[in-house]
């Protein structure tokens, strides 16, 4: 990593208002790399590695060892800065970024408010947040926007190459097999340095994508096109989720813990597959389908019934059936 400029460089720019955000719309897709929304995963990430949280995960080493220039900041940035991570040290990093419904919601507003010179005062944005933002924003501004944002950039350009080929199938194909219609408009994709500990995440109304352009390994060419249409797949899973239970329930089988993502996983895979020859999904390429015992029961049954369904030999009530039977 290079480091940006030096102190009296820092000193003069720190007062610039945010630069303009980044937006690439697509008829499937919107990708947008947000200051805010990338500070705000900044944060997230780099408090919860220095916790010791998700101290198994690439993302950590690397969020840890993105502090290069850190010497170049002026007296008030490396304040701001602590305070600001110390305030998501104890109240935004114990939490899910995820699950914790709150989290979500932050993240959804600061997506709104990606052209603010300032998110304090916003509405609906939790106060406390908002002001570590604005705090460590002149740090961040100067010394990691403008290498995460070329990042996110280049993660953008390079996954608009196969969606142009081939997104128009892509989503044809799972919207047909999830039983569900592509979003009216494009789905929102937030892409940012770093995410979370998976290196990509979706929640749901609104629909929002989120992609770590430093931390999601793998990323380029198919890999970012499987993640872009297995992350979709979350939000179009409610047709497949209520056969899957109602085929457990006929059977009296435990419904797994993780019910679609199994199904989302090999899904998005073979989409990809089929369409970029000689491509290995990453759930098989990183081993995920031997790592985790749910995963590695459900695999061959979904080779045997929903790969069948995905080619048009049986009905999604059929495949879910024989999954059931044979869970």
């Amino acid at each position: 990593m290079v480091a940006i400029g030096v102190a009296a460089c820092a000193r003069s720019v720190a007062t610039r208002e945010v630069p303009t955000p980044s937006v690439v719309e697509t008829p499937l897709f919107s990708f947008h790399s947000n200051f805010w929304v990338n500070l705000h995963h900044f944060l997230y990430m780099t408090a919860r590695a220095r916790a010791g949280l998700d101290a198994n995960r690439a993302a950590v080493g690397l969020v840890l060892g993105d502090t290069v220039g850190f010497g170049t900041l002026t007296r008030d940035q490396l304040d701001g800065w602590a305070a600001a991570l110390a305030h998501y040290g104890r109240a935004v990093a114990p939490r899910d970024m995820l699950f914790d419904s709150s989290l979500v919601a932050v993240n959804d507003h600061l997506a709104e408010l990606e052209a603010a010179t300032a998110v304090t005062g916003a509405p609906r944005l939790d106060s406390g947040i908002a002001a570590a933002l604005d705090r460590a924003a002149s740090a961040y501004r100067v010394l990691w926007w403008p290498r995460h944002d070329a990042a996110n950039r280049r993660w953008t350009s390079d996954a608009l190459i196969p969606l142009r080929e081939h997104g128009a199938e892509a989503a044809r194909v799972e919207a047909v097999a999830f039983r569900t219609r592509w979003s009216a408009t494009p789905v929102r994709v937030d892409v940012s340095a770093y995410t979370n500990w998976a290196g990509a995440y979706t929640t749901e109304h609104p629909s929002h994508i989120n992609i770590g352009s430093v931390d999601h390994i793998g990323s380029g060419g198919p890999s970012s096109f499987e993640t872009l249409f297995h992350e979709v797949l979350h939000t179009m899973d409610d047709s497949l989720l209520t056969v899957v239970r109602a085929s457990f329930r006929e059977t009296g089988k435990r419904l797994p813990r993780d019910v679609t993502h199994p199904f989302i996983f090999f899904t998005a895979g073979e989409v990809t597959r089929k369409l970029f020859p000689g491509y290995v999904p990453f759930a098989e390429s990183g081993g995920l389908w031997t790592r985790n015992a749910d995963f590695a029961r459900m695999l061959p049954l979904l080779r045997a019934h929903w790969e069948p369904y995905l080619d048009g030999r049986a009905s999604m009530e059929e495949a879910a059936r024989r999954i059931a039977a044979g869970w």
